[in-house]
């Protein structure tokens, strides 16, 4: 099991977004494995702001793996999509995990991934069409970068499977994400984001306790934790952020 961090990079709540990304990449050097940024739901997307975060994690880092999770924008092309995660890809030295949420277009996935293939490929659909084409550059990765979906999701044809994992978010005091078995899809990888907090008197010791119950549960091979998620105190934060590494990395491997 692989242990990163995960946090939002809009700055709704309040917390400057270049305070957020240089915590988020000290990561590194406090032990974390992966470093990842969300964009909420409603927000601009994968295009613009949230790549360039990502971007900077990326070149201000060296060995983690640099996730970006956020909903497929409706307004960019596909093929642009496919495009700025190429370079993203390409800028880390091959470490971007992308994780598409909301209700996806599978249209709109088959296009990026098959994309990213480097092959001339033509298209025809309910919203995209478009002649033979080869979308350059193509990512580092092949066949493609890290693939995070939702339990309920279903990889499109284009997926590998070797490359394609399941992403599990745990909501602070739940038991389970709702209708998720305990089960793993055969060949296909986990994930959980995992939050934790030091409000109400919680410690490291407390947040090892229920990661352990998670991790028998569900046996990820990877977790982000969420620090202090949405609170908006960036002390409090990389405080939360810095005590965990201190007491919980040894269990990342």
């Amino acid at each position: 099991m692989k242990i990163g961090v995960i946090d939002g990079i809009d700055g709704a709540d309040g917390a400057p977004d270049e305070a957020r990304l240089q915590r988020l990449s000290h990561a590194e050097v406090q032990g974390y494995a992966a470093v990842w940024v969300d964009v909420r739901p409603g927000l601009p997307a994968s295009a613009g702001r949230s790549l360039f975060a990502a971007a900077q994690i990326a070149e201000s880092t060296h060995s983690v793996r640099v996730g970006l999770r956020s909903p497929l924008p409706g307004d960019l092309h596909p093929l642009r999509l496919a495009e700025d995660l190429a370079v993203l890809d390409i800028l880390s030295g091959g470490r971007l995990d992308w994780a598409p949420t909301g209700p996806l277009a599978p249209e709109f996935l088959e296009i990026v991934l098959l994309a990213w293939r480097g092959e001339p490929f033509a298209h025809e659909g309910e919203r995209y069409a478009f002649p033979e084409l080869r979308c350059l550059p193509v990512p580092e990765q092949q066949p493609h970068p890290g693939l995070w979906l939702g339990p309920a999701q279903e990889p499109p044809p284009a997926a590998a499977p070797e490359r394609t994992g399941e992403m599990l978010t745990l909501e602070p005091g739940s038991t389970a994400p709702a209708g998720v078995s305990a089960a793993r899809v055969p060949g296909r990888a986990r994930g959980l984001i995992y939050p934790i907090s030091a409000r109400g008197g919680a410690a490291p010791r407390d947040w090892l306790a229920g990661l352990d119950a998670w991790r028998i549960h569900f046996d990820p091979e990877w977790v982000l934790i969420w620090p202090e998620a949405g609170s908006g105190d960036e002390d409090l934060i990389a405080e939360t952020q810095s005590r965990f590494a201190e007491q919980a990395l040894s269990l990342s491997a």
